[in-house]
């Protein structure tokens, strides 16, 4: 999640309001007496409740959200109910509760979208709560409730910091405690943190800030703070300051009252200095007001300070027209606080947008849920007797495959061997999805061969070209079997490393071309590559071409040789024959039918061969396997490999 923050060129007059009223009680830090406190807590505004105790008990200083007695007794006039974290039904959010610090006693409520990808990473939205410094929780049903929304709407993990409220833990606790709240989050970035959820989930490359009232006061101090002592680890992108407070009202009173240490009315965490502005460890800043909302010029203020303090990023402003302080809170079925809230949701402006995904103008990606896909373990198909199991070829980068092994009759045959790249525009599918699983059992078992197929990367996690280079990994992991003493023992025991053949489909017909170009032109000792099979393939002419050089962020254009193969590769394919596959209605035919002409004439020794299947479409055998022509393509794969030289 990231907001959009587009600077307003707004020619507004910066409201410096002067207080000389106060100028003289302020001349020095701590300039009121502070009793020893002794709490009480009050719903309402307190005058009904002077009674003879109170009477007798003579106010020493009363403030907006509490009064103080000089016996020591400080009567707040808001009580705080707490809830506990519960999982919500309507949107899919989690919360759970988690101790930052037990000295001081800081703590935080976590909250995590409805997970729709569980290797998509998700941005953090660190959010600190108001409340007069002095009261409201993390924990109460409204702050619950608001950051659930918030957490649904933007697709993000939420951070909700409970920090130490004054005046009991007098500032700078609030400050000190959310600091330290951040960086506990920032300690996750090496994912061995003592959080699962944001070990597993978060991104902490987009990390976001915000808070409402005090709390956007807070996350200015936090932003200024990452931008002077640095946070590793973890990337500041934006802060969103809701109804902010910082200074120029009746209530500096009470917060200078709860700051024994204050410096007075140009303390910089009560009105921030140019410096502080300027150095501010975000690219963005968010800022909202409301019309009727006693701190709406000093949102403006801080605005127009932010815009000249010479602060390199963009900043923007919004402000909702006839409502109040923190509006958005009460009731978030208001139309007017829902669209607060998707204002804080990822900017939905689009960037790209593509076959199977789009790209937003904060940079990101978002898989169509029509490409999610599901992945099923391994297992041995009892109406074939094909055995499946998972290795693992690399950990770093991370390159696995699923093994298929025919039912054996002789133990001492070896079998030819089919290396397999599946397809998904080089961004979805999986050799672990039970559309590839079950398509190769039938190939194992049709052709009666071992068969390899490749899990290799996908983009966005890892663009182009870590598919070419994790399947050829994964090919020079095969060959490394060829002395009987790999690390797989089925291709020990069983492959016939002079019948090695390389299969693929739609995106995965694209690379296994590119795999017999490397073979031909570098080798791979050991082992003989006799054909490739092309099914569907990609090789660009299209309209998807853009989405293929938008995936590899190094490509050579679109005379790319991966995308567009040149005679010269053609011309050394590392084997003896090509098998290309259309289907009628495929809009890839064409481009299939370019591939096979073009090798025909490219001066290459082996023989190639053309197959078409009327009326039917891309990958049409993966939707229909058990449709007439499904069948008789993998028949035809099977006789291919099977081929009597």
């Amino acid at each position: 999640m990231k907001v959009s923050f587009m600077a307003n060129s707004l020619n507004l007059l910066l409201l410096r309001p002067s207080f000389p009223h106060f100028q003289c009680l302020f001349l020095r830090p701590s300039s009121y007496p502070r009793p020893r406190f002794k709490t009480r807590f009050y719903a309402n505004y307190p005058s009904q409740y002077m009674d003879s105790q109170t009477t007798q008990n003579q106010i020493l200083h009363e403030f907006r959200f509490f009064r103080v007695h000089k016996n020591g007794h400080i009567e707040k006039f808001q009580s705080t109910e707490k809830t506990p974290p519960f999982d919500d039904k309507v949107t899919g959010v989690q919360s759970k509760d988690a101790v930052v610090s037990s000295e001081p006693a800081i703590s935080a409520r976590i909250f995590l979208p409805k997970i729709q990808d569980p290797t998509r990473k998700l941005p953090v939205l660190f959010y600190v709560h108001g409340g007069g410094f002095c009261f409201e929780s993390a924990f109460s049903p409204k702050l619950h409730n608001y950051v659930t929304t918030l957490s649904s709407e933007a697709d993000v993990i939420a951070v909700s910091v409970e920090y130490r409220l004054a005046p009991e833990d007098p500032i700078p606790a609030c400050y000190e405690d959310s600091w330290a709240a951040l960086q506990w989050v920032a300690s996750h970035a090496k994912r061995n943190g003592p959080e699962a959820w944001l070990n597993e989930h978060a991104d902490l490359d987009r990390v976001f800030v915000a808070g409402d009232s005090a709390g956007g006061n807070i996350s200015h101090y936090l932003a200024s703070r990452v931008g002077s002592d640095g946070l590793p680890g973890v990337k500041l992108v934006g802060a969103v300051l809701v109804h902010p407070y910082f200074g120029g009202t009746d209530d500096d009173k009470m917060w200078l009252y709860m700051y024994p240490g204050n410096g007075g009315l140009q303390d910089p965490k009560l009105k921030p200095a140019v410096e502080d502005l300027a150095r501010l460890g975000c690219e963005r800043v968010l800022v909202f007001v409301a019309q009727k909302d006693h701190l709406r010029e000093v949102g403006w203020s801080y605005y127009e300070e932010l815009k000249k303090s010479g602060w390199g990023g963009n900043v923007e402003i919004v402000e909702n027209e006839g409502e109040e302080h923190c509006f958005h809170i009460e009731d978030l079925r208001y139309v007017k606080a829902q669209a607060l809230i998707k204002r804080f949701s990822t900017n939905n402006e689009i960037a790209h947008e593509f076959r199977f995904f789009r790209v937003y103008k904060d940079g990101r990606v978002e898989k169509f849920e029509w490409t999610q896909n599901q992945r099923i373990p391994p297992s041995d198909d009892p109406i074939t007797g094909v055995q499946s199991k998972d290795v693992v070829i690399s950990t770093e980068p991370s390159i696995s495959a699923r093994i298929f092994l025919p039912k054996i009759h002789d133990p001492t045959q070896k079998l030819p061997l089919l290396f397999y790249i599946h397809g998904g525009g080089f961004c979805f599918e999986s050799a672990f999805s039970p559309l590839y699983h079950n398509h190769l059992i039938s190939l194992a078992s049709k052709a009666n061969a071992i068969a390899v197929s490749i899990e290799y990367g996908l983009f966005p996690e890892r663009p182009i070209p870590a598919c070419y280079e994790d399947s050829w990994a994964g090919l020079q992991w095969v060959a490394s079997h060829v002395n009987r003493n790999g690390s797989e023992s089925w291709l020990n025991n069983y492959a016939d490393f002079n019948r090695i053949f390389i299969g693929g489909d739609s995106g995965g017909g694209n690379v296994s071309h590119t795999l017999a170009v490397r073979v031909g032109s570098i080798g791979l000792p050991g082992i003989k590559v006799v054909g490739v099979i092309l099914v569907h393939p990609f090789f660009g002419g299209m309209e998807d071409d853009q989405m293929w050089l938008y995936m590899c962020p190094t490509n050579g254009g679109l005379e790319d040789p991966r995308l567009k193969p040149p005679l010269e590769d053609l011309a050394k394919l590392g084997c003896e024959r090509v098998l290309i596959i259309f289907a009628e209605k495929d809009h890839l035919r064409g481009v299939g039918e370019c591939y096979y002409k073009e090798l025909k004439k490219s001066g290459w020794v082996g023989t190639v061969e053309a197959v078409e299947h009327e009326a039917e479409g891309h990958i049409f055998h993966l939707l229909k396997p058990d449709c007439e022509k499904a069948v008789d393509l993998v028949n035809k794969f099977a006789s291919f490999i099977n081929q009597q030289e």
